[in-house]
């Protein structure tokens, strides 16, 4: 058995091992056994040409016609030391293997290992073959047969059908060797992809993710910030295995994070982004699957945003990821998102899911996981109120909580976080007639507001911005016109919305031109800014810093 220390990628490597001496049982040999190079369970690759034989193997199998009852000089799973003066370590040394044909237990080689001379003694064996398991020069084990009493003494024919064997063997532990290599490029990958630490946000008491190590390589959660304060949760899963799930999930993030950047509603977004897989999809050749990858579910995303200012989210998924809310009284609901298909079908629109999430509300993003008959991967109502009960208000502990007692191939991929919402004091909207005359008024408003949160320092900036942004909606848009102020931990916003839904354009004006300098103007005042659409027009917001 692999021991608990050993990465999960040993199990394959044991279980080709096992293969190989089966093969050999009983109809070559009464007993065989197979040790692999204990860099392979570690996913280094061994330099090419021999290996010294010093050097530490791990018994990856053992079997006999005896069954369980008997056992070789060194358990599965223990590590072997291959003395040099011994057909093992001379095999290892020069690659070549050996035949022996009678075995003599008063052997020079056998009284320097003991324990394999004992083992040898008390199990009858009079004949062995020793084969070193090379692939391209470079050594990955050594495969040995045995013969006891009641058989027959290993010949030139047997010799020549257990190099067969072990050379076959070789190629199959190779292919193994180079899959642990691609999954290790793929954690990596995935290692630098996913964030290190969430972003303290306004909008969040506190965020944590947890994607699985034995999970397929393109799973993924973010925490993204948004305009006005609001934050954009995410989980999801790129379609594939190895490093072509880990590209694939790069991709896809690259893309999302890119479009929130548009500030676009969660439909808006997958349908943009489920046009860019099929797209994606079309320049791929088409693969040859095999039955595992024909069961996979595909791409699928969960793209949810929280407004702390009016304490509402609104999502919208692709595939099977699930959400559920805790509210502060304690009740824990799952919000009916609408279904869709995994992204890169293209059959149905996306639709956008409206929900309440008031403060201190707990949100439980599920990048989707197939249950298992006896262990619920996705977690349930029930799961979810235990770890609640048992976490208090510590986000990293429920998620701790969440995953206890699952087995590493059956943890979800969780984003958790735990919503706050801006107090009203902290907030000042005002609503003006589209009339040259409310430039006055607006800038006068904000002077006044800014006064009262003794932001005085920003004053001058922010109502050249408000006189600025509302004079141009003024311009283009007949209806009302919307200005609100949002002060945050460390940020100033200001928004002002309007009927129209063109958005604007910044141009370089000549020395000549009287007018067009608005928006280079707003430019220069801020640190950032953009335009956000809505059913009813649209939102220019900006961002200044705090004084400190």
């Amino acid at each position: 058995m692999t021991s608990h220390t050993d990465p999960p990628h040993s199990r394959r490597l044991f279980q080709v091992a096992g293969e190989l001496a089966g093969a050999a049982v009983p109809k070559l040999a009464d007993a065989s056994s197979v040790d692999v190079l204990e860099v392979l369970l570690r996913g280094d690759v061994p330099p090419p040409g021999p290996v010294d034989g010093s050097k530490r193997l791990r018994r990856a199998a053992f079997v006999s016609t005896r069954g369980e009852a008997a056992r070789g000089a060194y358990e599965v799973g223990e590590v072997s030391l291959v003395r040099p003066a011994t057909p093992y370590g001379q095999s290892l040394s020069d690659l070549r293997p050996r035949l022996i044909r009678h075995l003599n237990h008063d052997s020079r080689w056998l009284v320097r290992d003991p324990r394999r001379a004992r083992v040898l003694r008390e199990a009858r064996a009079h004949s062995l073959i020793v084969l070193p398991l090379t692939i391209r020069d470079v050594v990955l084990g050594l495969f040995v047969l045995y013969r006891r009493d009641e058989s027959s003494p290993f010949d030139e024919n047997d010799f020549r059908e257990a190099a067969t064997l072990a050379d076959r063997a070789a190629r199959c532990l190779d292919t193994v060797r180079r899959q642990i290599d691609e999954e290790a490029l793929a954690r990596l990958l995935r290692r630098a992809q996913l964030p290190e630490r969430l972003p303290p946000l306004s909008a969040l008491e506190a965020a944590h993710g947890h994607v699985p190590a034995e999970a397929a390589t393109g799973q993924w959660f973010d925490v993204l910030p948004l305009s006005s304060a609001r934050v954009a949760l995410v989980v999801g899963t790129a379609e594939g295995k190895g490093v072509d799930a880990a590209i694939g999930m790069t991709r896809l993030r690259a893309v999302i994070t890119t479009l929130s950047a548009l500030d676009l509603r969660p439909d808006e977004l997958l349908t943009r982004l489920d046009d860019t897989v099929i797209r994606l999809e079309r320049q791929r050749p088409v693969p040859c699957r095999g039955p595992r990858e024909a069961e996979q579910t595909g791409t699928s995303c969960l793209y949810v945003i929280y407004d702390p200012a009016t304490e509402r989210c609104v999502s919208a998924r692709a595939g099977g990821p699930t959400l559920m809310i805790a509210h502060p009284n304690g009740d824990v609901s799952a919000p009916r998102l609408a279904p869709h298909s995994p992204l890169g079908v293209g059959d149905l629109p996306f639709e956008n899911t409206e929900f309440e999430a008031p403060p201190g509300s707990t949100l439980l993003l599920n990048g989707g996981c197939s249950p298992t008959p006896h262990t619920s991967a996705d977690p349930t109502m029930e799961r979810f109120h235990e770890a609640l009960a048992a976490s208090g208000p510590d986000v990293s502990r429920l998620r701790d909580h969440m995953l206890r007692d699952l087995p590493p191939d059956r943890e979800p991929t969780l984003l958790l976080t735990r919503t706050r919402a801006l107090e009203a004091k902290d907030v000042a909207t005002r609503t003006l007639p589209p009339d040259p005359a409310a430039v006055a008024t607006a800038r006068d408003w904000a002077g006044r507001q800014l006064a009262a949160w003794a932001l005085d320092d920003l004053t001058d900036s922010t109502t050249l911005v408000i006189s600025e942004l509302v004079t141009n909606a003024i311009r283009y848009s007949d209806g009302p016109i919307g200005l609100r102020l949002i002060r945050d931990d460390r940020t100033l916003i200001c928004e002002v919305s309007d009927t129209s839904g063109s958005g604007p354009h910044r141009r370089q004006p000549k020395t000549t031109d009287e007018g067009g300098r608005g928006l280079s103007i707003v430019s220069r005042l801020t640190q950032h800014q953009g335009t956000r659409y809505t059913a009813s027009g649209k939102i220019i917001w900006t961002e200044q810093p705090l004084p400190a």
